[in-house]
């Protein structure tokens, strides 16, 4: 074997999340198979108008969609927390009035006493709860979607197929000579085969190989082209440069994850900016009356940004553009709203104006 892909694992270093990813679950995996399907409707749309950055665009637009479905209960949720900001000298004299008490009937009395507190002034903790219950499994889904985007999203599948194809045709001598010392560190196992029997994976297979060249770096497409030349090498250039164009977004590759490296930092950095930022909108325009909620707020600015921050340095590129794009639009939303709906989110604003 070339002594070139003989050090490819090596020289690049492989880590886990270079390793091809597994399917997702029987929860997760319904979820993602709709949103992909989704995707690709749009990103299909985008192209067929010769528009570049289809994919990017596609993230931007079903952001708007699940971020717009979601405004009703994000106001509702906001308001809830100032009615319960209203109401917390009530509720403190309940709960000063049963102290501590562990007598079963008289921690009954005290949650019956809460509960027709918040009835009479219509607060629903449960809707506190909605639009986190709905993001969470939208962002685990994308994070299955984009591990995995030629799978999901057929659009990008056919690429992929073009390309793991055209490796396939410069046959079985070089894909044993080249393709397994290059391809194989990325393979979740030494149980190599040219036949497919026994589950193995295939080099002959285009869908086994494009399971690898889904997560396979720079470095070892640079081996491939090291390898090849005249019009071979002209043939796997065209299709992964058709890879490459299908999957960015300005530069930015969408299918791999963002790390350390420059483009792909500017997503955990505008990730961290703006979560951080949108907390202390809210912390500011909503401002908290009692030390508890204010410990919270501090942890909604100060960890959960940087938590946000490294999930999207080890998820894919666009799962980060997803979530950037959403906090921007919860940023606009809240300026809209506290400037010109505030009665949307203080009851008492409407009075005020009367």
């Amino acid at each position: 074997m070339d002594i070139l892909t003989q050090s490819i694992p090596v020289a690049i270093g492989l880590g886990a999340a270079d390793m091809i990813p597994s399917q997702p679950g029987a929860i997760i995996g319904p979820i993602a198979w709709l949103f992909g399907h989704i995707i690709n409707f749009i990103f299909t749309g985008i192209s067929s108008i010769g528009a570049v950055n289809a994919l990017g665009f596609s993230i931007i637009i079903i952001t708007l969609i699940v971020r717009g479905a979601l405004v009703p209960s994000q106001l509702k949720m906001q308001q809830n927390t100032r009615k319960t900001q209203m109401v917390k000298p009530e509720m403190d004299k309940i709960r000063a009035k049963y102290g501590n008490s562990k007598d079963p009937e008289l921690r009954r009395k005290m949650a019956a006493e809460i509960q027709a507190l918040n009835q009479k002034h219509g607060i629903n903790m449960l809707a506190s709860c909605l639009p986190l219950l709905v993001t969470m499994p939208v962002f685990i889904a994308l994070f299955a979607v984009f591990g995995r985007a030629f799978y999901f999203i057929p659009g990008i599948g056919e690429v992929y197929t073009n390309l793991s194809q055209a490796l396939i045709d410069l046959g079985p001598t070089y894909a044993r000579e080249y393709l397994v010392g290059i391809v194989g560190p990325y393979v979740n196992t030494n149980n190599f085969d040219f036949s497919g029997a026994n589950g193995a994976f295939d080099f002959a297979n285009y869908a086994d190989l494009n399971r690898a060249l889904h997560v396979m770096r720079p470095e070892s497409w640079d081996a491939i082209f090291a390898s090849l030349s005249g019009a071979e090498l002209a043939t796997i250039q065209y299709y992964y440069d058709a890879k490459m164009s299908v999957q960015s977004f300005f530069g930015l590759d969408l299918v791999t994850s963002s790390g350390w490296g420059w483009p792909g930092i500017l997503i955990p950095i505008l990730s961290v900016l703006t979560m951080a930022y949108s907390s202390w909108q809210m912390s500011k325009l909503n401002p908290a009356t009692d030390p508890q909620t204010k410990m919270m707020q501090r942890i909604m600015l100060f960890v959960f940004p940087l938590l946000f921050g490294y999930f999207t340095i080890i998820a894919a590129s666009g799962v980060g553009l997803y979530w950037v794009a959403g906090n921007l639009f919860l940023i606009a939303q809240n300026l809209i709203v506290f400037k010109f709906f505030p009665h949307k989110i203080d009851p008492t604003s409407a009075k005020e104006k009367k």
